[in-house]
């Protein structure tokens, strides 16, 4: 004779199934931050040159109701570059007094700490050679060219392809159902990652002019490079904002040899990224990009441990890819619950 299932029996068994699949969602989940902390070096380039892509494909696409969109790709690129180098041109000088400040910065705080906490000439680290510093430092700079030509090529091509991508994945798709699942997850992605990355660059460069006219104020030296450092490192949350106060507030000890005047310039600029991170950027923002701030924290250290500095400036945006993708399948909808505000 057969048994029959009882309800009891039946429920059990979901239960117990529901318990062994969290070790294997564990085990998944580590498996995928290993790979990607692994398979950094190639998936940088790609996911950098893909959110760029975001930001700039509202420009592409209406230069491209008027040409082609290879010759409207073109132009933006050699907009966008031509602006990149005439920045890096014209503000070569002050970025060098800059970095002469800070290492003068250094300087007193290591002559502080010697005085303070006892710690003799003898003690400290020997100092590296010239040739030595540009040895060790020469690798690092072939990578990063290296990647900087990878991501203009790839921007390039993806600019230049526009949604050709997006309705391939979706064609990929049999089911019906599931790439209607598909096309939504996609749809949601492009609104959420371009208009999270449009809002970013527009307060990015509006917290870059007020810092640069109060530093102008202040009499601060260099004020345009400390400017395009604020609206670069905006961008990174809780971080950014404490990296570019904390280096005005060494340059301006280091310059002026009082504290007071470190911790005017330092105030300014966190004033303006606090105005900007309270009052302006909530109400731009949709309710679907805005997160968890234990999530946001939570994934910057995350995703800085598996890519470095690129992971920084990466990580919300990777955030909310996730977020979008968690919206609509039906197993990670408490992941997005989780990360909900």
């Amino acid at each position: 004779m057969t048994k029959m299932r009882t309800p009891c029996t039946v429920g059990t068994a979901g239960s117990v199934a529901r318990v062994l699949a969290w070790p294997a969602w564990i085990t998944a989940a580590v498996a995928v931050l290993w790979l990607l902390r692994e398979a950094a070096g190639l998936l940088i380039p790609i996911a950098v040159s893909a959110c760029i892509s975001y930001a700039l494909e509202p420009v592409v696409s209406r230069l491209a109701r008027h040409m082609p969109r290879i010759a409207a790709t073109c132009v933006v690129m050699i907009v966008i570059l031509g602006l990149l180098g005439w920045g890096a041109y014209t503000l070569r000088d002050e970025a060098n007094v800059a970095i002469g400040g800070i290492r003068d910065a250094a300087v007193r705080v290591q002559a502080l700490v010697t005085r303070y906490f006892g710690r003799s000439a003898a003690d400290a680290s020997p100092v590296a050679s010239p040739a030595t510093l540009v040895q060790e430092g020469i690798g690092p700079l072939m990578t990063m060219a290296g990647d900087l030509i990878t991501m203009v090529f790839l921007l390039f091509f993806l600019l230049a392809s526009g949604d050709h991508f997006r309705r391939r994945i979706i064609e990929i798709v049999h089911e019906p159902a599931r790439r209607d699942t598909a096309a939504r997850i996609l749809s949601d992605i492009d609104a959420q990652v371009q208009r999270f990355l449009l809002v970013r660059a527009a307060t990015g460069a509006g917290v870059a002019l007020a810092t640069w006219l109060a530093l102008l104020w202040l009499d601060t030296p260099q004020a345009g490079v400390w400017a395009v450092l604020a609206g670069v490192f905006n961008s990174i949350p809780y971080f950014g904002p404490v990296i570019v106060s904390g280096g005005l507030l060494l340059v301006g000890l280091a310059q002026s040899g009082n504290l007071v005047r470190g911790v005017e310039m330092s105030a300014a600029a966190l004033v303006i990224t606090s105005i900007e991170g309270w009052l302006v950027t909530p109400p731009l923002l949709g309710r679907t990009e805005q997160m968890n701030a234990v999530v946001v924290f939570v994934g910057l250290l995350i995703w800085t441990w598996m890519w470095g500095a690129w992971g920084t400036l990466l990580a919300v945006p990777m955030l909310v890819v996730i977020k979008a993708v968690a919206d609509h399948v039906e197993r990670l909808r408490p992941l997005a619950r989780l990360m909900a505000p």
